[in-house]
């Protein structure tokens, strides 16, 4: 068993699925149209950097911690990531030219809430009762 609570594994495991299906969109948007392809990959992005973050400091106490240190690991991944979300959307919108149009910003938030999707939904294609 790792020294670690088991969820940082599968934690890492959805954040690549989340990163590949950024890559698969940002690809097939960019045959379509490369401003959309940037729209959609820096959405994605966002999100997939936030979520590295929450993983890496959620599952960082060791397994037989503290209930209490868990639990302070949890909230201060879920602030940083909120921080990160905010900080990375603002930094977008500010050096983006592209995300100035309206049609282009909701692309990205588009792209930010279906890769973001990912991680509320591969847990439970994952799960015993889910498909494999």
């Amino acid at each position: 068993m790792s020294r670690y609570l088991n969820g940082r594994g599968f934690a890492l495991q959805t954040i690549a699925a989340q990163f590949l299906a950024t890559l698969l969109i940002s690809a097939l948007a960019l045959a379509i149209n490369i401003q959309a392809a940037i729209s959609l990959f820096a959405g994605g992005i966002i999100c997939v950097t936030a979520n590295v973050w929450l993983a890496l400091v959620a599952f960082r106490p060791v397994l037989g911690a503290p209930t209490q240190k868990i639990l302070a690991a949890f909230y201060v991944g879920e602030l940083g990531k909120f921080v990160i979300t905010a900080v990375l959307f603002l930094l977008a919108f500010k050096q983006i030219a592209l995300l100035k149009s309206a049609p282009y910003a909701a692309t990205m938030i588009l792209a930010y809430v279906m890769v973001q999707a990912i991680a509320w939904l591969y847990p439970l294609l994952r799960s015993p009762g889910g498909r494999r």
